[in-house]
């Protein structure tokens, strides 16, 4: 095996690296001219591989380990303290059960007709320009509560924009900016708060007509030994549930660049949606940047595409990087809505590797997003009523979806008009 190619980074060079954004991990394999490289930032030395057979061995437990791998600032905003994120072995294959059980057939589709009836009542009440990220957020945000068991008629209309504003804020503090990072902080802090009061209230009230909803299944899940889970991380895990559905308002005003920033999209995939929904919206997530990357930390000496990679290294999966991988698919920088026809449900019911903008590896036992399905069902929800239940006029605006932004979406974040 080779010795992975090292880059050399200059403290001066740091802060132009990292507005690189999706594309700083590309640029140093660039750099090595290797699909694997090492580079240091901040004392920190990180190995970067991407590639459908580099996630395959990212992904197997033998090969690496989650704990201790994530940075802090992304376990104090955006996945929380003792989240399912951060397990592994028999604890993490528990705690993912719990999420597995939510996501049942049944409970897909009633989550489907949450957020249908939801959106379409949303749009029908739009008239003159509104903005497709905003409109996403709250539709989001209410729809996955109700979905949860989670009344939120107790709450004020403020008091609901601002708890979905949080669920934002949580994600953007991931960025290298140390304003959205205290915000992020302070935020996820309130967020918990609020998740903990209701945890509280339903192991205290108990619905056992309502054990599948994510409220009361957390309200009552266990720890590997038996006992309830602690207050604090039964509340991060309910927050995991709502937070990565409210993060699908990102996808949302990319779906809108997708469709309203050019013409022939939008056009194709009306003239013929049956054949093509699905298609298009496995090529959105492949194409638009969504989570950058992944760590992990070698427990044992692996070989990737022919490098050694030692024990103990510090190891990212480049996400974006592989959902572009040249290897993988011809001309990765075009959108190609017909990409997938005939592939869909194979991408992500069988597909463990190749489609991994939320992760990779087997629903149940690897770290993959157990919400992928409800990303499925919610891009489905927002294409269809997009495409086949109104009409819109397209105002002057920044379309420009800048790659040195996480998340990112465009920047006038699709503006729509609707008489």
């Amino acid at each position: 095996m080779k010795e992975v190619p090292e880059t050399k980074l200059k403290l001066t060079e740091i802060k132009e690296m990292l507005a690189a954004g999706y594309t700083l991990l590309g640029n140093l394999r660039e750099e090595v001219q290797a699909p694997v490289v090492k580079a240091k930032f901040f004392n920190k030395e990180l190995i970067a591989i991407y590639g459908k057979e580099a996630a395959k061995t990212f992904y197997d437990p033998k090969n690496f380990k989650r704990e201790g791998a994530m940075p802090k600032i992304v376990l104090k905003t955006l996945f929380g303290e003792g989240g399912v994120q951060t397990l592994d072995g028999k604890e993490h294959q528990q705690r993912k059960s719990y999420f597995m059980y939510l996501m049942s057939p049944q409970r897909m589709a009633d989550y489907h007709d949450i957020l249908e009836r939801n959106l379409s009542a949303a749009l029908a009440a739009q008239h003159g320009t509104f903005e497709l990220f905003d409109l996403a957020k709250g539709v989001f945000f209410t729809s996955i509560c109700e979905w949860s068991g989670i009344n939120l008629n107790q709450f004020s209309a403020a008091e609901i924009d601002e708890l979905a504003n949080y669920q934002i804020s949580m994600i953007s503090a991931t960025s290298p900016s140390v304003v959205s990072q205290f915000q992020g902080v302070e935020n996820r802090k309130k967020s918990e708060q609020w998740a903990q009061r209701l945890i509280e209230a339903a192991r205290k009230n108990p619905v056992p007509e309502l054990s599948d909803r994510a409220l009361y299944t957390f309200a009552q899940a266990q720890t590997p030994n038996g006992d309830l889970l602690p207050l604090e991380t039964a509340a991060v895990e309910l927050l995991n549930i709502i937070r990565p559905t409210v993060a699908l308002t990102v996808w949302a005003a990319l779906m809108g660049h997708a469709l309203f920033s050019r013409d022939d999209l939008y056009q194709q995939l009306k003239n013929d949606f049956s054949r093509l929904q699905d298609s298009f919206i496995q090529e959105m997530r492949r194409y638009y940047p969504f989570f950058p990357m992944l760590p992990a930390i070698a427990i044992r000496g692996v070989e990737v595409d022919g490098y050694a990679i030692p024990k103990g290294s510090w190891v990212v999966l480049d996400l974006y990087g592989t959902d572009h991988d040249p290897r993988l698919y011809n001309e990765p920088q075009n959108f190609i809505i017909d990409r997938f026809v005939g592939r869909t449900k194979e991408l992500s019911y069988e597909e463990e590797y190749e489609m991994i903008a939320q992760g990779g590896g087997d629903f149940r036992s690897m770290h993959r997003c157990a919400g992928e399905w409800i990303t499925l069902h919610s891009l489905r929800v927002f294409s269809d009523q997009l495409v086949n239940h109104f009409t819109f006029s397209v105002p002057q605006q920044d379309w420009e979806v800048p790659l040195n932004q996480f998340p990112t979406f465009p920047k006038s974040k699709a503006l729509l008009y609707k008489e």
